[in-house]
């Protein structure tokens, strides 16, 4: 008979052997994921291009943006967020215990009552927006704030049904199709941008097609997921009605997840309504919240600069962040159905690690070449020095809070995994709060500039209380290890900053696009490339696990 000694290091060693196994299958998922988003994001980045150079930092844009951000709310909270989260382990349930029939009833299921729900949410505010425009006395501005809410908001159930034929993609583990999905947005927001431009120079119309190309795109954005799940013969079924049972399971799951998700995601949309609500119109006229007596406190264009804002803080959150939690929550629902706590906190914690990994030197890149991106991005067409100079304080400033931002994704799709819904909600109203304090209380001495400080205070914040909840409720981390990466990568940093500084003081000024992109890329590449040799010198093995191809066991 095997020894107890033995039978204890016979399970310690398998369950090394399924960590190894869950930590290559993080990595290679964690590298598809990461490529695709880096795709949508540079494609992301071109139209905003196109867009701050066709419009520039105005009324015009800030309106858009405005009204953009409810079809944008909608997606995140019953697409990719809060649908997502409550559905997956649903399915993989179905698909675990009662086989693929099953799974796809429940799939269609679900997919007939959010079809049917936002169509009809849909309906009611066209009915809203219509009788408003009839009877109602608005500026301008407000005019086509409504005109613009009233093309997107079909966008609405195409791409929260593209997110949920996505999610039951993942659960199957392929990554590689939903992670396209954004990608096609971009590519017809772009092309949207050049048709508009071709036909005509009003402004108003411009903008009006562009939302129209982004609707064409969610229809595009649905039909990707679907004839790929078709092709597989685990798409939607006839036979869906033995999956109604599990609609109820959903909804019910998804409601605290709705809640503390749309925290999140009221943050922004509050701060977008600050700056456009308190900002004076491009020409003269009073700010929307003058109405209320309110003065106007900040000048044209800022809902716009807090976007780009906004923008590039998303573009390393969206790369590794969201990309992380996305591969990283099947694999810590599955360890958490089947009671594996040790693997999902050991799981976990290599989240935590790689988050801090490449998260602290993004914070503190977008920090330091804020000034520089900005100029070769934005600083042409419309788009002003002064417009450009409000955006670089932005980015600066909303770039110092990535880490938090990258921290709280992963944190809160391990609360999701273990079916705690309502933790993430809590804190997120927290923040809520906290941020909307901050941004009364900075934004007459910072302006526009104070908003975007408010909502990253709130969210370290938030990130503190998150953690120290996780670590209560999952059990001890290996924090010497957290640690470890912690101060390598704080020396990695560090190292990189100073060199970026250096090469920063010594190239020469100019308002030419070729010396911004010198000012760019000279200090990007040699930061990169110290970082680098600094995180190898101090032995960070998750540099290699990133951008290295994990060996064969």
């Amino acid at each position: 008979m095997p020894s107890e000694e033995s039978e204890v290091t016979s399970d310690a060693d398998a369950r090394d052997a399924t960590s190894s196994i869950a930590n290559s299958s993080i990595v290679k998922n964690l590298r598809i994921v990461s490529l695709c988003t880096l795709l949508s994001r540079l494609l992301g980045l071109g139209r905003d291009i196109a867009m701050a150079s066709l419009f520039g930092a105005g009324t015009v844009l800030d309106v858009f943006i405005v009204a953009f951000r409810l079809p944008n709310l909608t997606r995140q909270l019953f697409g990719e967020g809060a649908l997502t989260t409550a559905f997956l382990p649903v399915y993989l349930r179905e698909q675990t215990e009662r086989g693929s029939a099953a799974a796809r009833a429940t799939l269609t299921a679900v997919a007939v009552a959010l079809a049917s729900f936002l169509s009809l949410l849909v309906l009611t505010g066209e009915a809203a927006i219509f009788w408003a425009l009839m009877n109602g006395n608005f500026s301008s501005s407000t005019v086509l704030l409504l005109q613009l809410l009233a093309i997107m908001l079909p966008y609405m159930v195409f791409i929260c049904s593209a997110a949920l034929l996505s999610a039951a993609l993942h659960a199957l583990r392929i990554f590689l199709w939903p992670a396209l999905v954004p990608v096609v947005l971009n590519v017809l927001w772009l092309t949207g941008v050049g048709v508009a431009l071709l036909l005509t120079e009003d402004e108003q119309t411009q903008v009006r097609l562009v939302a129209g190309a982004i609707v064409a795109a969610g229809v595009v954005q649905c039909l990707l997921p679907f004839f790929v799940l078709q092709r597989l013969n685990m798409g939607l079924t006839r036979n869906w009605r033995s999956g109604w049972p599990r609609v109820h399971e959903v909804i019910m799951t998804m409601l605290p997840v709705v809640a503390g998700i749309s925290v999140v995601q009221f943050n922004a949309i509050l701060d977008s309504l600050m700056a456009w609500g308190l900002a004076a119109p491009d020409g003269g006229g009073l700010a929307p919240l003058q109405a209320f007596g309110i003065p106007a406190l900040l000048p044209a264009g800022t809902a716009t600069t807090l976007y780009i804002g906004q923008r590039m803080y998303q573009f390393p959150l969206g790369v590794f962040g969201i990309a992380l939690g996305t591969v990283l929550y099947p694999l810590l629902t599955q360890h958490a159905q089947k009671g594996e706590l040790g693997l999902l906190r050991d799981d976990l914690c290599k989240g935590i690690r790689l988050t801090i990994a490449i998260a602290l030197p993004s914070s503190a890149g977008l920090f330091v070449l804020a000034e520089p991106l900005t100029n070769l991005l934005f600083r042409h067409g419309q788009f002003t020095a002064e417009d450009s100079s409000l955006t670089a304080q932005m980015i600066a400033t909303y770039g110092a809070g990535v880490w938090t931002a990258i921290g709280l994704t992963v944190l809160n799709r391990a609360f999701y995994a273990t079916g705690d819904r309502v933790t993430p909600m809590k804190f997120g109203v927290v923040a809520l709060l906290i941020n909307f304090l901050l941004n009364i209380l900075f934004v007459v001495p910072f302006q526009g500039v104070g908003l975007a400080l408010g909502s990253i205070c709130a969210t370290t914040l938030q990130l503190a209380i998150t953690t120290w909840k996780m670590n209560a409720q999952l059990g001890p981390f290996d924090w010497a290890l957290v640690l470890r990466t912690l101060w390598k990568t704080v020396v990695a940093t560090t190292l990189m900053v100073l060199v970026c500084l250096a090469i920063l003081k010594n190239l020469s000024g100019g308002e030419q696009v070729a010396t911004y992109a010198l000012q760019l890329l000279i200090p990007f590449v040699g930061s990169v490339l110290c970082y680098w040799l600094s995180a190898r010198w101090l032995g960070m093995s998750e540099i290699d696990d990133i951008f290295l191809r994990a060996k064969k066991t």
